[in-house]
């Protein structure tokens, strides 16, 4: 393939010589050409090709010479511009300099009269441009060019450009999150105030050192924009003229109106702070109204609408992520995955090296250790700076290693080299190459601790430091085995029977190497109750209950003991009060160890419990700030606890993890749904549609809580065309959503067709399992569309019985509400009633605004019974 610059080197030969490329922006890559005809560097921008298709030629090329015409001594103007094998560019100026953002990547702050004239001089172009109807969209210190004593704008046409067609829609955002003004934030309309606004972040952080706002994600960072104000700059550097520190604070005002109304003012406010500043250059042309940018479309204003209240929450859920359980003095630090030096084959004992280290630093008091699925994340990825990690992590510190194997002489050696790296400015807190036997590798897993600790001023005292040397085997093959059957443990999903099985192989091998070995007991123990959950043999079930008593009786205040043990009474007895009983002892031990906070607020919720989860899950995503799972679980809580606002926040922070999880896009506009919003829900399927294919967009939502009806006209008429091997050759399900479908279309003779289908087989299934509930409500489900009315019901109510939905808080509420949908089907109303009334005053999806919408409900409309219900429940 023939790169960008093999292309416009041939196709501008003539006009430019290329000479090397300088660098690439959020739009374009930029490269230092020779102008031939003027004997001049310039600077060439070739726009991507994805923001160039979004835009086109014609756009492209009129706001470009509408930018040209800005000729000011503080712009950095347009020279020229076109469209040449397939690409459009335009070349500006090469200033010999540097940006502003590499000054202060140097020095982070400047002197106070120094950042006045930036300011000032930026302000005076901002103004002139202004006037000209241009607003820039994109002001920051990127943006800001210095040439000796002066400063100068740069990227006028691009921004205005990509503003003026909404590239937003196509994952680009015009303006930079740091910098950018609540309306640009929100999506809304901009005029020159959002320039004013953004210049104001620039000088603030020219003073301070730092931007007014920052944050783990972008999601962060704009909540904080839209919702809080920055700290005075005279609080942090109190040598800043009261005049300088006023006028960045209108600047920065959340409310347009409220800021100064031309960047004229805003220099004017910034008077010199001694004889000799220099003023800014007077403009001209006399003053003119804002420009407005064109307007945006209904469906992104509703978008913005739905969105502007979940970023009003989000900033103080990431600050108190950030900051609400780390005391003082606490340091947070993530264990990145060790770099495996050697051999492919070994990358499992480097991944061990990792967890058991991590494990050891977790249990401190005074630091908080980002969990292993988050940290994971950084294997192996390349290209991001500790300061970007850092920031996306939430942490202070990472601690980086690699791992080598060496043979000499018969014997096996181990190198581990870990560094530890302080986020701020990416220097080596500490680090120190460990050469040593592999019969010595536990010791060096504690000294790697333990100097950690003393290196972040982690206290340790006796009993901590016994805790930290303590071997978890004396047997080194053991060991070995052990972290092969963690690889296989960990290579699938917790239903994924195959690497289960491989891993039990490799967790007994170790056991049976050194029956003492608590973690291959307890480990042994949950990858059989996993098993054991969806096909219970007895086995599993042995395994499951000898490895959890095995592993309590060699430790029991160790946190993987009181782990198995849970999952032992949860998956195969299903006693969830003793499981949570358990989960309770393990927290007294290791009170952030995700994996006993998020699997304990499951069976808080089973249990009803729902505050008390809420808890264990925000403490779960604090420390595991990008795992979807504790962000779904996250969300799913708040949307159950109808908290609509932080629900949204969650989903929208999990989807930006796993765009393509249709289980988070079905839940996300299952939370519109309960606040009675259907379009809501829609454009969130028109979301998810950009990430996935239609065909499994459809089958997730007519498979789970059959959703089609929330489906658009047009998608919604594709399930009828399905087959089964979409819906995993379960010919039964397929009969079923089919045969609902078209019910809901109004065909019934079609509906009753599939029903039977579906019945026939589902008459087996229940036969063959007759205590199944969730397999007799579905056969209920397909006799109602049979109007086998009698025998729909009584299955309808079986399942209920089965299922004692009064002692799960999660299941029971799904059974009774789609009991009551068999209810309605056959015509007894008042029965349906009698399971909806109660739903509607617990935590779920059932709320009023759900029951206006969805259409299984229309029967009952004008029931003064259910009206009165969705009255009082409003």
């Amino acid at each position: 393939m023939v790169s960008v610059r093999e292309a416009l080197t041939t196709a501008l030969a003539g006009q430019y010589r290329i000479e090397r490329e300088l660098g690439r922006g959020g739009f374009a890559t930029v490269f230092l050409a020779q102008d031939l005809r003027h004997d001049r560097p310039v600077a060439l921008k070739v726009l991507y090709p994805e923001v160039a298709a979004t835009l086109g030629s014609e756009r492209f090329k009129q706001e470009i010479r509408l930018a040209a015409r800005l000729q000011h001594p503080h712009i950095l103007g347009v020279y020229d511009s076109g469209e040449s094998a397939g690409h459009l560019w335009f070349t500006m100026p090469f200033v010999e300099g540097e940006s502003l953002r590499d000054r202060l990547n140097r020095e982070r702050q400047i002197g106070v009269d120094e950042a006045v004239r930036i300011a000032r001089e930026a302000a005076d172009a901002l103004e002139y441009a202004h006037r000209h109807g241009v607003v820039h969209r994109d002001i920051k210190p990127e943006n800001i060019l210095l040439s000796g004593r002066h400063a100068l704008v740069g990227d006028f046409g691009i921004a205005r450009a990509i503003g003026a067609v909404a590239l937003t829609q196509t994952g680009i955002t015009v303006g930079t999150p740091v910098y950018m003004s609540p309306e640009q934030a929100g999506g809304g309309e901009v005029d020159a105030r959002t320039d004013i606004y953004s210049l104001g972040c620039v000088l603030y952080e020219m003073l301070v050192g730092e931007p007014p706002f920052s944050g783990p994600s972008t999601a962060a960072v704009l909540s904080r924009v839209m919702t809080e104000t920055p700290r005075p700059v005279r609080a942090t550097r109190p040598t800043t003229p009261a005049p300088v520190d006023a006028g960045v604070s209108r600047a920065m005002a959340r409310v347009p109106a409220d800021r100064f109304a031309s960047a004229a003012d805003f220099a004017a406010a910034l008077s010199p702070t001694r004889e000799d500043a220099t003023p800014a250059i007077p403009s001209a042309a006399p003053a003119a109204a804002t420009v407005p940018a064109p307007r945006v479309s209904w469906l992104r204003r509703r978008l913005v609408n739905n969105l502007a209240p979940a970023l009003a929450i989000v900033a103080a859920l990431f600050a108190w992520y950030r900051y609400s359980s780390v005391t003082a003095g606490t340091k947070r630090l993530a264990v990145l995955p060790f770099e495996n030096l050697g051999a492919e084959a070994d990358e499992y004992f480097a991944d061990g090296m990792t967890d058991e280290v991590r494990g050891k630093l977790a249990a401190l008091e005074g630091l908080q250790v980002t969990a292993r699925s988050s940290a994971a994340q950084y294997k192996k990825t390349g290209g991001k700076t500790p300061e970007q990690i850092g920031r996306e992590l939430g942490v202070d510190f990472l601690l980086t290693g690699t791992v080598r194997w060496q043979a000499a002489a018969g014997a096996r050696r181990v190198r581990v080299s870990p560094e530890l790296i302080r986020v701020s400015d990416g220097t080596a807190r500490w680090q120190q190459a460990f050469d040593t036997e592999l019969d010595d590798v536990f010791e060096v897993q504690a000294d790697i601790a333990s100097r950690v600790a003393q290196a972040l001023d982690v206290a340790l005292g006796t009993t901590t430091q016994q805790q930290l040397s303590e071997r978890p085997t004396a047997n080194l093959a053991a060991y070995d085995a052990f972290l092969r059957g963690e690889q296989e443990s960990q290579s699938g999903t917790v239903t994924d029977a195959v690497p289960l099985r491989k891993a039990i192989v490799a967790y007994e091998q170790a056991i049976a190497l050194d029956p003492r070995f608590m973690q291959a007991w307890a480990q042994l123990s949950r990858a059989a109750c996993s098993i054991a959950f969806a096909t219970p043999t007895p086995e599993d079930i042995d395994r499951c209950r000898t490895g959890a008593e095995r592993a309590v009786a060699l430790a029991p205040n160790r946190p993987e003991s009181r782990l198995a043990m849970a999952s032992y009474f949860r998956d195969v007895q299903k006693e969830y009060d003793k499981s949570l009983g358990q989960y309770t002892l393990g927290l007294r031990s290791a009170p952030n160890n995700v994996d006993l906070l998020a699997a304990s607020a499951i069976i808080e919720r089973r249990l009803g419990r729902f505050e008390e989860a809420l808890t264990h899950l925000q403490r779960a995503a604090r420390l595991d700030p990008r795992s979807v799972v504790a962000a779904n679980n996250l969300a799913r809580t708040y949307h159950d606890l109808h908290r609509h606002r932080e629900a949204q926040t969650e989903y929208s922070r999990a989807l930006v993890f796993a765009p393509t999880n249709l289980l988070l896009v079905q839940a996300k506009a299952g939370d519109f749904l309960s606040q009675g919003d259907l379009a809501g829900a829609r454009e969130v399927i028109a979301t998810g549609l950009q990430h996935t294919s239609a065909t499994a967009l459809i089958v997730r939502f007519a498979t789970f809580q059959e959703m089609m009806w929330v489906l658009p006209d047009d998608l919604r008429a594709q399930v009828v065309n399905l087959q089964p091997a979409q819906f995993d050759n379960d010919r039964a399900m397929w009969a079923l959503k089919v045969g609902a479908t078209y019910r809901l279309m109004g065909d019934t003779a079609k509906a009753k067709s599939y029903g039977e289908i579906a019945a026939d087989t589902y008459a087996k299934t229940v036969k063959r399992y007759p205590d199944d509930a969730q397999q007799m409500e579905l056969f209920g489900r397909a006799l109602a569309l049979t109007d086998r009315k009698a025998e729909a019901l009584q299955a309808g109510e079986r399942s209920l019985a089965m299922r004692e939905t009064s002692m799960d808080s999660v299941s029971g509420p799904y059974y009774q509400y789609q009991v009551a949908r068999i209810c309605i089907q056959v015509g007894r109303h008042d029965r349906a009633l009698d399971l909806i009334e109660p739903l509607l005053s617990k935590p779920g999806d059932i709320t009023a605004g759900w029951l206006r919408i969805d259409p299984i409900f229309t029967p009952l409309r004008g029931n003064p019974r259910f009206e009165r219900l969705i009255k009082s429940a409003t």
